[in-house]
């Protein structure tokens, strides 16, 4: 039986953290989705559908790229530095 890799740095296995990134992805990209929701008046039908998923797409994007770092907050990178205030 193999043993986890774990890091050094975290005492997590490459699993665990590549399962907490996707959760803080998931999660900045849930508030970013909220956030563009609640910036538009609420409508109905299917123009709604479609800004909905527009919405949920670009939330998910922009997630990934990070530019909020809810994500980094919820389990920062061991490898980077620390940013200086």
């Amino acid at each position: 039986m193999a043993l986890p890799v774990t890091s050094s740095a975290t005492g997590t296995t490459a699993m665990e953290s590549a399962r907490l990134k996707q959760a803080g992805q998931e999660f900045e990209a849930l508030l970013l989705e909220r956030l563009l929701q609640s910036s538009r008046p609420a409508r109905s039908g299917p123009s709604a559908d479609w800004r909905a998923m527009a919405d949920r797409q670009f939330a998910h994007d922009l997630a990934k790229v990070g530019p909020l770092g809810v994500a980094r907050l919820l389990h920062p990178d061991p490898n980077r530095p620390e940013p200086k205030p």
